[in-house]
């Protein structure tokens, strides 16, 4: 299953940058997620171990999360697994008058039959999903967040 979505943000692509590859702000404009962090030493790079803990139907779900690609102010792409599917996803960001424009475009794979079974089922919740999370990156970034991420968005 393939999710693909945008939304422009009123935010040079560095500010947006600035917010994107900063793993602790996630939980702050993600609804569903928990907590978002980086277990690898050093600066978050390509090949960069992330946890990632989402609240999904009452529930959390702990995911093991890898760094895929890196290009500052252009594309976070990460992959994560758990037991009944793994995913990929990137956030790409394009320079778009004064503004950007951000895709976020994953694909989820179903590893469990009932996931399998659930997925074209989930596909309508899932793309909502999307949508509120690029809706709250944008009100993120564009309620002044960059400077220090101290937005309460």
């Amino acid at each position: 299953m393939r999710i693909t979505e945008h939304v422009r943000v009123e935010r040079p692509p560095g500010d947006v940058w600035a917010v994107v590859a900063d793993l602790e702000t996630h939980p702050r404009w993600r609804p569903a997620i928990v907590e978002l962090r980086h277990l690898s030493d050093g600066p978050l790079a390509v090949g960069s171990r992330v946890r990632e803990v989402i609240r999904w139907r009452g529930r959390q779900i702990e995911l093991a999360d890898e760094v895929t690609r890196l290009e500052p102010e252009r594309c976070l792409g990460m992959h994560g697994e758990w037991s009944s599917a793994s995913f990929d996803l990137e956030l790409r960001l394009a320079p778009a008058g004064d503004g950007t424009s951000v895709t976020f475009d994953w694909t989820l794979s179903p590893r469990s039959l009932l996931m399998r079974v659930a997925a074209p089922l989930l596909h309508r919740v899932m793309r909502r999903s999307t949508v509120e999370e690029l809706d709250g990156l944008k009100r993120y970034v564009e309620g002044g967040a960059v400077a220090g991420h101290a937005s309460s968005a």
